[in-house]
């Protein structure tokens, strides 16, 4: 390649992205295996973000609150607030 035109390239894990921000509002879920679930109560909600002490347990984004809870039951969860029935990301 030519100078000043190499290659970059980098990872950017947006899945545990979403679960430091919700540690960062809440420094209580810092350091503990925890999840973000949809605003769906279904089963507890569908998980989106996961946190890496969650990952070791085998939780992963796409299962059910409660499929996550069987294999990590100390599993803490932070749910997408809603408005009107959807997503409510204002803040």
């Amino acid at each position: 390649m030519a100078r000043g035109r190499e290659r970059v390239v980098a990872l950017v894990d947006m899945d545990c992205f979403f679960m430091q921000v919700e540690q960062r509002l809440d420094p209580q879920l810092r350091g503990r295996p925890c999840a973000v679930v949809q605003y769906t109560e279904w089963q507890g909600g569908g998980i989106i973000a996961v946190s890496y002490e969650a990952r070791a347990f085998g939780v992963s984004r796409g299962m059910w609150a409660s499929e996550a809870r069987a294999l990590c039951p100390e599993l803490a969860l932070a749910r997408v607030p809603q408005a009107r029935g959807k997503a409510d990301l204002t803040r």
